[in-house]
């Protein structure tokens, strides 16, 4: 049984479809799932069984009474007479049994815009409310949007009796009960008069609008309070979920648990509700993890904001395009957006929007390899987050990290040690030596350790993370899997390649498992063991190694991402090894032609790259 008892929503699309979606909306906050025609279909033929059957599987059907008649059935039925598809899913309801609250929706009321019926079928629901106005289930007429919400709201105790065998809901909606459950016990009172009774519902509906308003605003606050605390500290990801929602809860001044069950459902409903707004989808898509649909919303959303002049939309709405983009993969376009965005910020006027955005491009740069760029870029970010946030602000402690992976990326290894050793001297200060953010510092230390050829610190600093990690983490953490991955590096590079192959070879099929084959540090680790083949002349297995992972690379990374660029140099070195002459020769081109691009004449990198080429060129012939 679902948790949430089914509620069937009974109303005529064309006319009162936005009304309908605020109707779910409501009941979804109230702990019920909203069930309607349009979402099993309306498949050709006779729907009568098919309503027959949703609606038994309901615990009752809410009708919305307004003056369209809608479509009816091909044929008439003697006991009910002649009634239209809406007017048949209550009286079915009725005759099963089940509980049948009538919404009669005044003239005053704002109805969709639609086609005049034929007067005949006007007629026809006329007659139809005329009788509905004389039943007791009637509630009183709604003339507004707000009318409407807090009509649904009187319902509560009524729908309460329901909900007998049914898990209870009561965290995901503490809020909105207390307000309903004041609603409840105010119509349980005896006779009031006229002027306190309009005073107290006025209230409710305040109260509802302004809890409403708090949800829908966590919502749209989200995704950037998502991006603010993934840049501030390196977290797993279930820790950081956990922290967004305490700064939601902070911003709304709604419970961070009652956040937690309150916006998947208020995020589903706005993805499909037809009065949503382009950027109000966004966020939704983007909260729900569609990130292609978060993109597309948010792209419509630019355009609209755009127009309406509405510059802060814009920015935002570029920021959920951005993101989304990246968490897709797709750099170059998430790079477009965040540009974008950046002609909207200044530094002066809101250095924190200035420095999100920039700290979301220098990202952006070390996803796509544009090294030179991004140390350039963070240099000047951490400078400026050193003197308007202080060193051991969470989101300096980040950008100077990224720094020195920039740094050590660029072959200045010497530099890089020291900005680690500055970050994990902060790290261990504010959060204590297993933190998740010390472990990262203490094993980019090591990488730098590492490439000066100081492989025996290196391997004792890359154990001892591993073994923390995996002792707080977890061994198919991938935090766990990046410490296994970089000890393996380790001990290949002091000729301990045996031992390097096994390591490679644990790590591949759980990356493959934990982040799926085409992310870049899988595609690392398939391209370091490669090597390890290679390096033990196991030629064969190597090439079968190279030819997948540089495959994948070209496709994921592009032709001139440095990953990709130590590919082709490695596999060209392989097939020189192997006697492949020929076949290695246009790889290592394609190794020195990026690396002058992307590295610059003077890396390290472009120079052994051009040895190779040298070499090949000479033993081949060809120059």
């Amino acid at each position: 049984m679902s948790p949430r008892p089914p509620i069937f929503i009974s109303a005529v699309s064309r006319e009162l479809r936005s009304a309908r979606q605020l109707v779910a909306n409501t009941l979804t906050f109230l702990g019920y799932e909203p069930v309607w025609q349009d979402i099993f279909g309306t498949e050709g033929g006779d729907l009568r069984e098919v309503l027959r059957q949703r609606i038994d599987q309901c615990k009752g059907v809410v009708q919305l009474v307004g003056r369209c008649y809608g479509a009816e059935p091909p044929t008439m039925e003697v006991k009910n007479g002649r009634v239209s598809y809406t007017q048949y899913e209550a009286l079915c309801a009725r005759e099963r049994g089940k509980k049948v609250w009538y919404l009669f929706i005044d003239e005053a009321f704002p109805i969709d815009a639609h086609d005049p019926e034929p007067e005949e079928l006007r007629e026809l629901q006329a007659t139809y409310r005329r009788r509905i106005r004389a039943d007791a289930h009637l509630f009183h007429s709604l003339t507004s949007r707000e009318a409407l919400e807090t009509g649904v709201l009187k319902l509560r105790d009524d729908l309460t009796k329901l909900r007998r065998g049914v898990k209870q809901w009561a965290a995901g909606v503490a809020v909105l009960l207390v307000v309903s459950v004041a609603l409840g016990f105010w119509l349980l009172r005896g006779q009031r008069e006229a002027t306190q009774e309009l005073r107290e519902t006025k209230q409710a509906m305040t109260a509802m609008a302004t809890e409403m308003a708090k949800f829908r605003q966590g919502l749209t606050d989200y995704p950037k309070v998502e991006a603010q605390v993934r840049q501030s500290k390196t977290e797993d990801p279930a820790v950081l979920q956990e922290r967004v929602y305490q700064e939601l809860s902070k911003k709304v001044g709604i419970d961070g648990n009652v956040l937690r069950q309150a916006l998947p459902r208020l995020a589903e409903n706005l993805r499909h509700a037809p009065d949503a707004t382009s950027y109000e989808r966004a966020n939704a898509s983007y909260f729900t993890k569609d990130y292609p649909e978060a993109e597309k919303a948010a792209v419509s959303a630019v355009e609209e904001a755009e127009k309406a002049g509405k510059p802060e939309i814009v920015l935002q709405a570029l920021e959920i395009a951005g993101w989304s983009a990246t968490e897709r993969l797709q750099y170059a376009d998430a790079m477009r957006y965040f540009r974008r965005a950046e002609k909207l910020t200044d530094i002066q006027r809101d250095p924190k929007e200035w420095a999100l955005v920039q700290q979301e491009i220098a990202d952006l740069m070390l996803d796509q390899g544009q090294y030179q760029e991004a140390e350039k870029l963070l240099e000047r970010l951490l400078d400026l987050r050193v003197r308007l946030f202080g060193p051991e602000n969470p989101g300096t402690i980040r950008t100077r990290a990224n720094l020195a992976a920039a740094q050590l990326t660029l072959g200045n290894p010497a530099e890089a040690e020291r900005q680690y050793r500055e970050v994990v001297k902060i790290t261990e200060k504010l959060f204590g030596p297993e933190d998740p953010a010390t472990l990262t510092s203490r094993g980019g230390l090591a990488n730098a350790l590492s490439d000066q050829e100081r492989y025996a610190e290196a391997e004792a600093e890359h154990r001892q993370v591993l073994a923390l990690r995996e002792k707080v983490l977890g061994a198919e953490h991938r935090d766990v899997l990046m410490s296994r991955h970089n000890l393996a590096t380790v001990l290949s590079r002091e000729n301990k390649y045996a031992e390097a192959e096994a390591e490679f070879r644990r790590v591949l099929p759980l990356r493959e498992k934990v982040l799926g084959p085409e992310h870049p540090d899988t595609m690392m680790t398939r391209s370091n063991l490669a090597n390890v083949l290679a390096k033990q002349e196991k030629f064969r297995e190597a090439e079968n190694e190279y030819r997948a992972v540089t495959a994948l690379e070209e496709k994921v990374l592009g032709s001139r991402h440095p990953d990709t660029l130590s590919s082709y140099f490695n596999f060209a070195l392989s097939l020189a090894r192997a006697g492949k002459l020929r076949e290695a020769l246009p790889l290592a081109r394609k190794a020195v032609e990026g690396a002058r691009e992307v590295l610059g004449m003077d890396h390290p990198s472009t120079k052994r790259y051009q040895i190779l080429l040298d070499k090949l060129e000479k033993d081949t012939g060809r120059h």
